[in-house]
């Protein structure tokens, strides 16, 4: 084995470092071809739902080669075995292929990259079905092999949903990275060392939790600023967001502007049609506010039935316009599928700095005044500060 063995912590210690997936993953490449001096290097991952081996990342292989790669999960491609088998694949000479020839890989290893403990349907629900292609293989995912026999007779699509039912798939997470790694001395003729391809497997373990801790880590920051309902920002980004913009335009200045929005009458929605269809509304009510307005714009549930809109680069009369087309787009359609369909108003107050305040409390205070005195005035209209 052509490597320092100091090495290997230093590479680790570069992937760990980093908390952005598509950092730790190129940088998993970029290392794993130059450490060890392989040809050629390929990344690919599982994308459960779709029952297919996707490629991601290469080093060496021509510009798309890998990434255009879709293989089903199910074994008929050698490049699929290490995901059922739980194993590295490296016979030198293996039987014909025609995604490993339309490649070129005579001389190749594929390193699963696998870092949870897999379940194995057979042993959880102690079946008896010793003909099922999934019976007695640790590794395998019955979701993923055709003809299972818990469902062999159902089509495609209620194979899918029996298996999203299963315990043995609800158990599974299924964010958690799972792949294989190809690398690659076809060019050279180099031989690669099995002792080599142990190193390798230990490697790729660590990457694959160094990428579920990067995804974990993403989604619990996600989670603390968007809305689960709506998948909007919620009060606590906007909040900082406009502490942000507030520096920003004492700084350099500029202005930008608030908008208050508040559903009419939503306490009705909720008592006549039941909170699953409040809860559409307010989920639809979001996705119009992303359409109309722009990618740059803060958007956010502010709580309840209220939402506030952060208009960057907004003078007052530019901000009075969006609302009222806002204001409109609303009122002249249905905001959730229901029925009979739900019509509804929205009233909305608008604040601009410098004009309505200086801080975050003066704004707020002044935007919040200007949704009462829309509400007072008979709802569904806009009201400045």
């Amino acid at each position: 084995m052509d490597i320092s063995l100091f090495a290997v912590p230093e590479m680790l210690s570069l992937i760990y470092e980093e908390m952005d997936v598509d950092t730790i993953e190129e940088r998993f490449v970029n290392l794993v071809a130059e450490i060890f001096s392989f040809d050629r290097v390929g990344l690919l991952f599982v994308k459960h739902r779709r029952g297919v081996l996707q490629g991601k990342l290469c080093k060496g292989f021509a510009p798309g080669s890998i990434s255009s790669l879709e293989i089903p999960v199910d074994g008929t491609s050698v490049l699929a075995r290490p995901l059922l088998s739980g194993y590295p694949y490296y016979e030198k000479n293996v039987e014909p292929d025609p995604l490993t020839q339309s490649l070129g890989l005579t001389n190749f290893a594929l390193i699963p990259i696998i870092n949870n403990k897999r379940i194995a349907c057979w042993e959880i629900k102690q079946c008896g079905e010793q003909q099922c292609p999934a019976y007695g293989k640790k590794w395998a995912r019955c979701w993923l092999l055709p003809e299972t026999n818990c469902c062999a007779s159902s089509p495609q699509d209620k194979h899918k949903k029996k298996c999203e039912q299963c315990p043995v798939f609800m158990r599974h997470d299924s964010r958690a990275v799972e792949g294989v790694m190809v690398v690659d001395n076809s060019l050279s003729g180099q031989p690669i060392e099995k002792d080599t391809i142990i190193l390798l497997s230990i490697i790729a373990h660590a990457a694959g939790m160094a990428i579920n801790h990067s995804k974990a880590f993403t989604n619990v920051v996600q989670e603390s600023i968007r809305d689960e309902l709506t998948g909007l920002h919620n009060r606590r980004y906007l909040n900082e967001r406009l502490v942000d913009e507030l520096e920003r335009a004492k700084r350099y200045g500029g202005t930008f502007s608030l908008l208050f929005a508040d559903i009419d009458h939503f306490k009705t929605v909720n008592d006549t049609l039941g909170h699953q269809v409040g809860d559409a509304v307010l989920a639809s009510l979001g996705r119009l506010f992303h359409r109309h307005l722009r990618h740059s714009d803060v958007v956010s549930r502010y709580g309840g039935e209220e939402f506030a809109m952060l208009l960057l680069d907004t003078d007052k009369e530019k901000a009075k316009v969006i609302a009222e087309n806002l204001r409109a787009a609303i009122a002249d359609e249905s905001v959730a599928r229901a029925e009979p369909p739900v019509h509804l108003t929205v009233s909305f107050g608008v604040a601009t700095y410098d004009e309505d305040g200086h801080s975050l409390e003066g704004l707020l205070g002044k935007a919040d005044k200007a949704l009462y005195s829309a509400k007072a005035q008979g709802r569904n209209r806009v009201c400045t500060a």
